[in-house]
């Protein structure tokens, strides 16, 4: 379509203060006749053993595979079908993830934050999540003037015990990220039933932030901004690294993992 750049991105992951890495991630360009569509995720396992690693690869996995397979099988895609495509994603993750969980003994319990998005080229779709894995759009200086500001926004909202707090008043943004129990997390892949949120997005000139919270538990929302708008001129890779980098410097204990798009 003219006058639309191609969305581009990168991914990035390190096991930070673990022993190994829990965290995965995706990213896959899926071509279909109405143009064609990216898909990004993040996961952060959870579990005993080395089931928390199985369940982080397994959600994404099943998560690229079924949007694949549903996106080849239609037609047309709308932004009304895109959240079709996501939602049915996350559910086939889910079923997935409760079977192996039932399944193998080693693996009972075993569950997974997951965040996702599903763009096309003009940065135009949806994002999904369940647990605390989070999406955010970083504003470049021209894409903040065109919304009245610059910084950095929060797409989800986190499904936990301590943004529960938050959202009934009981304490307020700086408490949370100090908080003893800001890693319980209320709703994730490995519960029978669950649905994630849906959230539309833009993006102009934007960059779109797909992390765990080995970033989120680990550098405020100005620190997370101000480690990407240096890349802003530069690359998404360098975003990803710098972001990385960051992370480890200020001594995250969990994964590190971070997903970034733009134009």
């Amino acid at each position: 379509m003219e006058g639309i750049t191609v969305l581009g991105y990168c991914g990035a992951t390190d096991k930070g203060g673990r022993n190994n890495n829990e965290d995965a991630y995706d990213t896959v360009t899926l071509e279909h006749a109405s143009g064609n569509l990216h898909l990004l995720a993040v996961a952060d396992g959870l579990g005993g053993g080395a089931a928390g690693e199985v369940a982080s690869k397994l959600a994404v996995i099943e998560l690229v595979e079924t949007v694949k397979r549903r996106v080849a099988a239609r037609k047309t895609i709308t932004p009304e079908s895109m959240k079709e495509l996501l939602e049915a994603g996350f559910v086939k993750a889910n079923e997935e993830i409760c079977y192996q969980s039932e399944l193998v003994p080693e693996r009972h319990n075993m569950g997974t934050t997951l965040v996702a998005a599903l763009l096309r080229d003009d940065g135009t779709g949806v994002v999904a999540n369940l647990g605390d894995s989070r999406a955010y759009l970083i504003e470049s200086g021209e894409g903040g003037r065109d919304r009245g500001g610059g910084g950095i926004v929060q797409v989800t909202r986190d499904h936990s015990y301590v943004q529960a707090l938050v959202d009934r008043g009981v304490i307020d943004e700086d408490e949370a990220f100090s908080h003893p129990d800001k890693n319980l997390v209320t709703k994730v892949i490995g519960q029978e039933g669950v649905k994630p949120d849906l959230y539309d997005v833009k993006l102009g000139k934007d960059m779109l932030l797909l992390c765990s919270d080995g970033v989120s538990d680990t550098l405020k929302d100005a620190e997370v901004q101000a480690a990407v708008s240096v890349s802003m001129s530069r690359s998404r890779d360098d975003g990803c690294g710098r972001l990385v980098k960051a992370a480890l410097a200020r001594g995250a204990k969990d994964n590190v993992t971070v997903v970034l798009a733009s134009h």
